[in-house]
């Protein structure tokens, strides 16, 4: 069963419990409800009774539905797209344009996840395609009306992803940053920077994030706090203070593990991997070697 978090009345978080991983507070989908409702991100294909059933839950019917919304393909957080918009007769699929061909044939994007992540796509579920003409291109500043007062705001923001896109609700100053403001582990912030990154990318979409002064910022992974901006810059700084350490500890030489180490010295965000263990640390020590990749890569072309 999804948990459900009543933010607001026209403002739901779904808290979903990834296959195989055994616990909560890890992935987001958020759903937004005026006239017409949006979903945004819905997890892998093997949630989407859950997703369903949640929606259910909520009293909102399925041709209410004008959009679903990915920040990104990735499978943790749009696996599922091709199955859900089979049940949502009126909602489109908006995604960045990059991500389209993916959509439409996700035979590659399916290789590709079994390549980096191993068994556990298979725990996700098999990619369905998703109809070309169910598919909205994102703009950068495109606003989805959603009737009762109730706007989202596109705006592109690659770094975690090429593809990558976040949304506003400006009258409520709620940002929806996908992973551009990074991961957020129990209230401690580290970013996200899997290969092929660019610093500069990544920089400049917080930058645009700030700008926007947003009072409740909320996380693909995981959760929503009201203390927006200050959290975005953090999130900057942090970003700055992770590359400069990776591109010395990689010009000297160091292995990703031990630059690993490095981080954990020097950033007592990281404290949390003291308080996991089992399938959740390996899942983090194996994303953090993979931000650290990214982030020497990025650095490599400097």
């Amino acid at each position: 069963m999804i948990e459900i978090v009543n933010v607001s009345p026209k403002f739901k978080v779904l808290n979903l419990e990834l296959p195989g991983a055994g616990y909560l507070e890890f992935v987001a989908a958020y759903l937004f409800r005026g006239k017409k409702a949006a979903i945004i991100d819905i997890g892998p294909k093997a949630l989407v009774p859950e997703v369903l059933s949640a929606v259910s839950q909520l009293g909102v019917s399925l041709p209410e539905f004008e959009y679903i919304i990915l920040t990104h393909i990735h499978l943790d957080h749009a696996g599922g797209v091709g199955t859900l918009i089979k049940e949502m007769p009126n909602a489109k699929v908006v995604a960045h344009s990059r991500a389209r061909p993916h959509l439409i044939d996700p035979a590659m994007l399916w290789e590709a996840s079994l390549k980096t992540l191993g068994d556990v796509p298979l725990q996700y579920g098999q990619l369905e395609p998703v109809p070309a003409d169910k598919i909205i291109d994102a703009a950068d500043g495109m606003k989805l009306d959603l009737g009762a007062g109730l706007t989202l705001e596109v705006l592109l923001t690659p770094g975690h992803a090429s593809h990558h896109l976040s949304l506003f609700d400006r009258a409520n100053s709620v940002l929806i940053a996908g992973e551009a403001a990074g991961i957020n582990m129990d209230g401690l912030l580290r970013p996200n920077t899997p290969p092929p990154f660019h610093l500069e990318d990544g920089l400049a979409s917080l930058d645009r994030l700030i700008a926007l002064q947003p009072q409740k910022l909320c996380y693909a992974h995981f959760g929503c706090y009201d203390n927006g901006v200050e959290r975005l810059k953090a999130s900057h700084e942090q970003l700055v203070s992770w590359y400069e350490l990776v591109k010395s500890a990689t010009e000297a030489g160091k292995s990703p593990q031990e630059i690993l180490s490095l981080l954990r010295e020097k950033d007592k965000n990281l404290v949390y991997l003291e308080r996991v263990s089992g399938y959740k640390l390996d899942r983090e020590k194996g994303q953090l070697i993979n931000t650290i990749l990214g982030l020497a890569g990025s650095a490599k072309k400097t």
